[in-house]
């Protein structure tokens, strides 16, 4: 059956229009969602064969897509969650045509019936309060460059922003004298964040430093490039750990949890729409902890634990209870 309207006429309307107008998706959101359907094509072309004008809703079924996160997981090596990720894409525009796409509901339907792929989550790697230190006192702060760096691993940790978040952070966000800031995340929803007194400081030194009067406030320089160099070099810091950016707000969020603060008011923080995400940082406190605990109970010695059949009296006590 020939469609009057074609799978690259829709792809074409989600991505230009749907994603960032009707749902006011951020550039970058945006960019995944296309870097997943070219993946797909390149899959569909180079490895099943198709020609362009024969990627339809008719011929790229259940079976195929599922084929295509096979191979994702099998030849590209992705993991589980990043196959999840690209199928929860898909469904996203298979979920946009339903509407219009009738006579190929059925093919559409089943799409929208595969299922995630389960898998074990790993707990998540963070920071000790001793490391963090330790990468601020390894900024040499007697260079411009360093300075801000620093205030740029400041604002990652206190805040537990996302480096995309800080990349985009203006002079207009910034709220010294209630010191708080405004961040710009997800979805380009907007959440006020509280900082440090320490944190207002530096800031107040590196707008100062940098006659910032207007705009972004780490100027042409801030760019995921920029980021990714000052994470190399604390990753030479702390050798033994994998450091990104989204460590650091996940080590912010563990203390802060460990500190006792409500997960609520964490949540809040982070920018999360659901707690059960905050939830899985909880998770690694608790683990943490549980091993201590652990840990400590096994190095005790069996020597140093009195046997209670040595105590005639203790055992019978016990006994009658």
């Amino acid at each position: 059956m020939i469609m009057n309207k074609d799978f690259p006429y829709y792809l074409s309307n989600f991505l230009k229009d749907y994603l960032k107008i009707e749902r006011n998706f951020s550039y970058n959101t945006i960019r995944s969602y296309k870097q997943v359907f070219q993946s797909l094509l390149d899959f569909l072309v180079n490895v099943k064969g198709f020609k362009i004008n024969e990627v339809t809703f008719e011929t790229v079924t259940q079976t195929i897509v599922v084929e295509f996160l096979e191979y994702l997981e099998n030849t590209k090596n992705n993991s589980i969650r990043t196959r999840n990720q690209r199928l929860a894409a898909i469904k996203s525009f298979y979920q946009y045509c339903a509407i219009d796409e009738i006579d190929n509901i059925g093919n559409i339907n089943k799409v929208l019936s595969i299922k995630v792929k389960k898998y074990q989550k790993e707990i998540q790697e963070f920071l000790t309060e001793e490391e963090i230190e330790k990468i601020f006192n390894s900024i040499d702060t007697t260079t411009k460059i360093g300075r801000r760096d620093l205030l740029m691993l400041v604002l990652l940790y206190d805040t537990a922003a996302r480096a995309s978040e800080i990349i985009k952070l203006k002079l207009s966000d910034i709220h010294l004298e209630e010191k708080y800031i405004i961040l710009t995340g997800k979805g380009n929803k907007k959440r006020i964040v509280s900082i440090m007194e320490h944190t207002k400081l530096l800031l107040i030194n590196y707008l100062k430093e940098n006659y910032v009067t207007d705009g972004y406030i780490f100027t042409e320089s801030a760019t995921y490039e920029m980021v990714r160099y000052v994470f190399k070099k604390i990753n030479k810091v702390i050798p033994n750990k994998n450091i990104t950016p989204h460590v650091f707000r996940r080590t912010r969020a563990t203390h802060l949890f460990d500190k006792g603060i409500n997960i609520i008011y964490i949540q809040e923080l982070l920018g999360h729409a659901s707690i059960i995400t905050t939830q899985e940082y909880a998770k690694v406190i608790t683990k943490r902890k549980f091993e201590a605990i652990e840990k400590a109970t096994s190095s005790l010695n069996n020597e140093m634990l009195k046997d209670w059949n040595d105590d005639q009296d203790l055992l019978n006590q016990l006994l009658s209870l």
